[in-house]
């Protein structure tokens, strides 16, 4: 084809004609386009005239200047309370300023500077009614930016959502307002500050939503982005924000009172990396209700009935604390992962829940809750993977009425039962707790547990007290009366003394890895436990670590499963470093050294530093000697071997052994090397 072109001149000719079109038709567009046109607002303008198009001919009210405009026009404003005139967009409902065209209208100096004030009636309580001005309505594909939104008000007894909603603004979907104030107003519907549309870097403060069922004090059905939503508040549901899609925002000090108040700071919405604080409901979620919140922090909220940091609500990645409720401090009712949940709190008669009532709990830190009465943790909840400490509550320092799979309990307190009361407990860990009676477990039903170091002073069972345990480790606990158990039926189990009642139970020494500070609970490989349990006891098919909860066919008792060929001491030492212990980790190489992990924990080697491995750092001949230096830690030996052609196999030949390491690095001296070259390799024992 190319040949053909450059062969016949014709054929040339008309691509050249024909690019010369293409290049007066793009010329003859751009001459002849429209270009968006500037229009300009002062409230001093002394000769104003339409279009506006200069400061000298500057509107007086920005209204009219929206007037003369045309789609994709700018407006500009500069200082000045705006608070006359109006347009009325739907019904009866006036606006300060409608922009009613996809045109832009900014401040020239900010919000601090420029204000759209709108109006209140007299009467009522809320300034609402017949006479009241909204400050703005946001048109399709409208753009507000940089102004104070104060004083709009809404009508009352009319349509509820064009005519009593967003007091300060109100926008059509598409519509934007962008580093805005919006302050002191009021909507007798939902949202006293902004109705819809999208709200960017905007501060709403102290607007109102105050009818009989009025939510969204601050913003309704609005999509925010690292907004400050403050002191708002609202009769019904959602003081600061309802049913809004929320992003790095900030809601505090808002409230959703009445009779029934529901979700302080927000109801019904999805928020994404944001701060709820010192928000407040009249009965459920001082902070959230119903929402969906994603790596939130939600800190000082409080109800005066259920869910003081969220209520009925989804999180995932959050932090929950010092909130506080009758029922639930930091969640009611609610589905949690990956959460922590630090410093909450259940207070008053017959509360319950300090860090969470009801709902599921996944792969959760529950730290330092209370509740006055029942369960400072958890209350009648789901709880799995989940780690309890330091909680503390009349009865069930950690839990009561729960259900906990898989789950780590240390350090709660309680009066009766320290770590669990009236729970059921799979697969679970219970050390360091405390009660006057049942310091690990009271009247709860226990199975492949491992329950050490508890204490009931000065009543009864350190480790249990009443309850079934079934295929547990009961031992090292303390107590006056019954210091592993009291009253308590026992089967398949691992405890001393041997219980009158129940099969299938052994008293020897459990022989853990390590019971110094409780650290790795895990059998040894000549544990009596190993295979020593029921299987129709065995819960799930898991174990603690994750790991298969029956090998060799028959299960074993306490809450980890003995592997073989995998230590237990190895497992407890990916845990450690934070690595997963359910045997995905085991042969990964955390910090891309080369060495995987299961060689890392022979070497005594960091896993999570690419610059601790093992090496060989010198080999230097001194006189007649050779010093062998390598990199080493102090818990383990090392051998050395030495060759002297490396091409006759078997190259290296073990030379020492037991040579123990020192911190940092470790010299040897060869004290007999042959004559011409020696080489030398490394290698550690294991432990």
């Amino acid at each position: 084809m190319c040949r053909r072109i450059f062969q016949y001149h014709g054929c040339l000719w008309d691509l050249r004609r024909i690019g010369l079109f293409f290049l007066v038709t793009s010329v003859f567009g751009a001459t002849f386009a429209a270009s968006a046109s500037t229009h300009y607002v002062d409230l001093n303008s002394a000769t104003p005239a339409s279009p506006y198009t200069t400061w000298a001919t500057a509107a007086k009210r920005i209204q009219d200047a929206v007037d003369a405009a045309v789609n994709g026009d700018d407006i500009i404003v500069t200082n000045g309370v705006y608070a006359t005139g109006g347009r009325v967009m739907y019904g009866g409902m006036t606006n300060r300023l409608a922009i009613n065209k996809a045109v832009t209208v900014r401040s020239v100096n900010g919000p601090l500077l420029t204000v759209i004030q709108g109006t209140g009636v007299a009467s009522g309580a809320t300034n609402n009614g017949v006479g009241a001005i909204r400050c703005t309505y946001v048109g399709t594909n409208a753009v507000l930016s940089g102004f104070t939104l104060t004083n709009g008000h809404t009508l009352t007894g009319a349509d509820t959502i064009r005519e009593e909603s967003g007091g300060g603004v109100w926008c059509e979907p598409s519509g934007v307002v962008s580093n805005c104030t919006l302050s002191g107003n009021s909507a007798y519907y939902d949202a006293g500050g902004a109705f819809s549309g999208t709200l960017n870097n905007c501060i709403l403060n102290a607007n109102s939503a105050l009818g009989g069922y009025s939510s969204g004090g601050a913003t309704a059905y609005g999509t925010l982005n690292d907004c400050t939503l403050r002191s708002n508040s609202a009769a019904y549901n959602g003081g600061g924000a309802f049913y809004g899609t929320l992003s790095n925002c900030t809601l505090n000090g808002n409230s959703a009172g009445g009779f029934y108040g529901y979700g302080g700071a927000t109801y019904g919405s999805t928020l994404i990396n944001c701060n709820l604080s010192n928000n407040w409901s009249s009965y459920y979620g001082g902070g959230a209700y119903q929402a969906t919140l994603t790596n939130c922090t939600l800190r000082g909220n409080w109800a005066t009935n259920q869910g003081g940091g969220a209520y009925g609500s989804t999180l995932s990645g959050c932090t929950l604390s010092g909130n506080s409720a009758l029922y639930g401090g930091g969640a009611y009712s609610s589905t949690l992962s990956n959460c922590t949940l630090n410093a909450n709190s259940a207070n008053g008669y017959l509360s319950s829940g300090g860090a969470a009532y009801g709902g599921t709990l996944n792969n959760c830190m529950v730290i330092g809750n209370l509740s006055t009465e029942w369960g400072g943790g958890v209350y009648s909840s789901t709880n799995n993977n989940c780690t309890l400490t330091g909680n503390s509550a009349y009865e069930g320092g950690a839990t009561y009425y729960g259900t906990l799979n898989n789950c780590i309990l240390s350090n709660n307190s309680a009066s009766l039962g320290g770590g669990a009361n009236s729970s059921t407990l799979n697969n679970c860990i219970l050390f360091a707790n405390s009660a006057a009676y049942g310091g690990g477990a009271q009247d709860s039903t226990l199975s492949n547990c491992t329950v050490c170091g508890n204490t009931a002073s000065p009543g009864y069972g350190g480790g249990a007290y009443g309850g079934i345990l079934n295929n547990c480790i009961v031992y090292y606990n303390l107590a006056p009366y019954g210091p592993n158990y009291y009253s308590t039926t026992l089967n398949n189990s691992c405890t001393s003394p041997l219980p009158s009642g129940g099969s299938g139970n052994i008293a020897s020494e459990p022989l853990l890895v390590s019971t110094n500070g409780w650290a790795n609970l895990r059998l040894r490989s000549n544990s009596p436990c190993i295979d020593s349990g029921s299987n129709a006891y065995a819960p799930g098919l898991t174990d603690l670590d994750g790991r298969p909860r029956v090998v060799g066919g028959i299960v074993d008792m306490g809450a980890y499963e003995f592997q073989s060929g995998i230590s237990g001491v190895f497992i407890g030492w990916l845990q450690q470093y934070g690595l997963p212990t359910d045997g995905s980790a085991d042969y990964t190489d955390a910090d891309g050294d080369g060495m995987n992990n299961w060689q890392e924990w022979i070497a005594g080697t960091n896993p999570t530093n690419t610059l601790s491995v093992l090496q060989m750092v010198s080999a230097t001949p001194i006189a007649t000697n050779v010093v062998v230096t390598w990199s080493s830690v102090n818990t383990r030996a090392y051998s050395l071997a030495r060759a002297t052609n490396l091409q006759a196999p078997p190259a290296f030949s073990m030379a020492w052994s037991n040579i123990a390491g020192q911190a940092g690095t470790t010299s040897f001296m060869d004290t007999n090397p042959p004559a011409g070259a020696s080489f030398y390799r490394v290698a550690v024992q294991p432990p």
